[in-house]
C-alpha cells in the first residue's frame, strides 16, 4: 500500500474504533447507572482518570520510539531491531517506577475522590486491580512500532475488539454486583490481549529484537527525544483527563456523570478528528525524512483545512441537537447545559487542529520546540479550570482548556511549525479559519431550527444530525475547496478504493 492508502486504512480503523466505543457507551451507560449508581460510576471514571497519569512514568518513551523509528525509515531492518531492543530495555526500567507510583496512588485514592456511599476499601481494591496491566508496559514498544510503520490500523482494530470485551465484562460485573472492583477487573482484562497481539505482530517482523544488542547511540537518542516528548504527553494527558478529576474533587463524583454525558458526542467527534493527525503523521514523517519539505508543507496546510472543515460540519450539528441526545440517552437530568455543550464543541475542534500540528512536530523529532509552551498552556488550563469550577460549576474546566489553547497554542504551535517546515503561520490559520465563512451561518441556522424543533426519537435525531452534517460537508466541498483541490481529493479517493 502507498502512503495515501495506509493513511486511509488508519483513519478508517480509527473511525471504526470511535463508533464502536460510542455504541458501547450508549448501550452500557444507562445500564451501569442503574446497576452501579451515579456515585460509583463517577468514582470509577475518576479512578481510571488518575490511573491514566501512571503513563507519565514512561517519560515520553512511546513518542520517542515512534519518532526515532520514523527517522530511521521503514527499510533498515537491522537499525529498527536495535532501536526496538533499546526501547524494551528503557521500558523495563520505567516499569518499576510505574509499579511504585501505582502502589502510592492506590493508597491515596480515597483522599482524591469525594464519595459518600463507597468505602475506602472498595476504592483501593478497585485501584489495585486496575493497575495490573502496568506489568505489561514494556510491550508498548510494539505499539510504537506499528504506528511508525503506518500500521496504526492494526492497533485500532485490536482496540476495537478491546472495547467490545471490556464493555461486555463491565456489564457482567455490574449486573452480578461486582461494584468498583468488578469494573476495574473488566478494565484490566480487556487490555491484555491487545498488548500481547501487538507484541506477536512486531516480533514476527523483527524476530531478533529479544537478542539484539542496542548501540549506545540508540539509547542516548531515545532519552534525548523522550524528555520533550514526555512534556508533550504529560500536558496532553492533563488536558484530556484533568476535567473529570477536578469535577470529582470539587463538586463530588456524582457531578462527573452529567459532565461526561453532555460531552459524549463532542468527545466522540474530537476523537475522530484527532485521528486525522494520528493517521497521517507517519506519512508526513516519511516525506520529511526523504527531504520532501515542499510536499510536507502542502500536505500539512491541506490537512489543517480538512480537519477544520469536517470538524465544523459535525460539531455544528452536535451543538444543535445535543440536548435531545442526552435526553434520549440518559434523561434530561443528566444534561449539564448549553454552556458545557458549546465549550465542548469549541475545544473538540481546537484539540483536533492542534493535535494534527503536534503529530507533525513529533514525527519530525522536533516536539521540543513546543514542549515549554505546552507547559505554560497547561498551567493556564489548570488555574482557570479550578477558578472556573469554583465560580461557574461544570463549565469551568472547559473554559480552562479553551483559555490555554487560545492564549498560548494559537501562536506557539504555528511558530514551531514555521521553524521546522517553513510554513508561515498565517497560511495555517487561513486554512483553519476558512470554513468558518460558512460554518458560523450554518451554526446560527441550526440553532434557530433547534429552538423550535427538537427530535423526540432516535430515528428523528439521527436523521436531523445526518442531514445537518451532510449540509456542512457540502458547504465545505463547495466553498472551502478550489476546483483543483476537489480534483485532487477525487484522485485520492480513487487510489484508496
Amino acid at each position: 500500500m502507498n502512503r495515501t492508502q495506509r493513511s486511509a486504512w488508519n483513519l478508517a480503523a480509527g473511525l471504526a474504533f470511535a463508533l464502536t466505543s460510542a455504541a458501547g457507551s450508549l448501550f452500557s451507560t444507562p445500564l451501569l447507572l442503574r446497576w452501579l449508581g451515579a456515585e460509583r460510576l463517577g468514582a470509577f471514571k475518576a479512578i481510571t482518570g488518575w490511573i491514566g497519569y501512571l503513563t507519565f512514568f514512561e517519560l515520553g518513551l512511546g513518542g520517542a520510539i515512534m519518532a526515532a523509528l520514523a527517522v530511521i525509515g521503514q527499510y533498515n531492518q537491522a537499525a529498527i531491531t536495535r532501536m526496538l531492543a533499546a526501547g524494551l530495555r528503557a521500558y523495563s526500567r520505567v516499569t518499576f517506577a510505574q509499579i511504585a507510583g501505582g502502589i502510592a496512588l492506590v493508597a491515596a485514592l480515597p483522599h482524591l475522590i469525594s464519595v459518600e456511599q463507597v468505602s475506602e476499601r472498595e476504592i483501593r481494591n478497585a485501584g489495585a486491580v486496575a493497575i495490573l496491566p502496568v506489568l505489561l508496559t514494556p510491550l508498548l514498544v510494539f505499539r510504537a512500532l506499528a504506528e511508525s510503520r503506518q500500521r496504526g490500523y492494526l492497533n485500532w482494530l485490536l482496540l476495537t475488539a478491546q472495547v467490545l470485551v471490556t464493555t461486555g465484562l463491565s456489564l457482567l460485573a455490574a449486573r452480578i454486583g461486582g461494584g468498583l472492583t468488578g469494573q476495574a477487573a473488566a478494565f484490566a482484562a480487556g487490555q491484555v490481549p491487545t498488548l500481547l497481539l501487538l507484541a506477536w505482530d512486531g516480533i514476527r517482523a523483527y524476530h531478533g529484537v529479544w537478542t539484539a544488542t542496542p548501540e549506545r547511540t540508540d539509547q542516548s537518542t531515545l532519552w534525548e527525544l523522550s524528555r520533550p516528548t514526555f512534556v508533550h504527553a504529560l500536558t496532553d494527558r492533563i488536558g484530556l483527563v484533568s476535567d473529570n478529576i477536578i469535577i470529582a474533587w470539587m463538586l463530588g463524583s456524582a457531578a462527573v456523570v452529567p459532565f461526561f454525558a453532555t460531552q459524549q458526542l463532542a468527545v466522540l467527534a474530537q476523537f475522530v478528528l484527532r485521528g486525522f493527525g494520528q493517521a497521517t503523521w507517519a506519512g508526513l514523517a516519511d516525506l520529511y525524512a526523504r527531504g520532501d519539505a515542499l510536499w510536507v508543507r502542502m500536505r500539512l496546510v491541506e490537512l489543517t483545512g480538512l480537519v477544520s472543515g469536517v470538524g465544523l460540519a459535525a460539531l455544528v450539528a452536535i451543538a444543535a441537537y445535543n440536548r435531545s441526545f442526552v435526553h434520549l440517552w440518559v434523561g434530561s437530568d443528566a444534561y449539564a447545559g448549553e454552556g458545557v455543550t458549546l465549550f465542548a464543541c469549541v475545544n473538540a475542534l481546537l484539540w483536533a487542529v492542534y493535535t494534527l500540528w503536534g503529530w507533525a512536530l513529533l514525527g519530525a523529532g522536533q516536539i521540543r520546540l513546543w514542549a515549554p509552551f505546552a507547559v505554560l498552556s497547561t498551567l493556564i488550563n489548570i488555574i482557570v479550570s479550578v477558578i472556573g469550577t469554583a465560580t461557574l460549576s461544570l463549565v469551568g474546566p472547559l473554559l480552562g482548556t479553551t483559555s490555554g489553547f487560545l492564549l498560548i497554542g494559537s501562536w506557539a504551535l504555528p511558530r514551531a511549525l514555521n521553524r521546522v517546515f517553513g510554513i508561515p503561520p498565517w497560511k495555517l490559520w487561513r486554512a483553519a479559519l476558512a470554513p468558518f465563512v460558512w460554518g458560523l451561518p450554518l451554526a446560527a441556522a441550526l440553532r434557530f431550527l433547534a429552538a423550535y424543533y427538537q427530535p423526540e426519537g432516535w430515528l428523528q435525531l439521527f436523521s436531523a444530525a445526518v442531514v445537518s452534517s451532510g449540509v456542512g460537508l457540502l458547504l465545505w466541498w463547495k466553498f472551502s475547496l478550489t476546483s483543483e483541490e476537489r480534483s485532487n481529493w477525487r484522485d485520492r479517493l480513487r487510489k484508496v478504493v
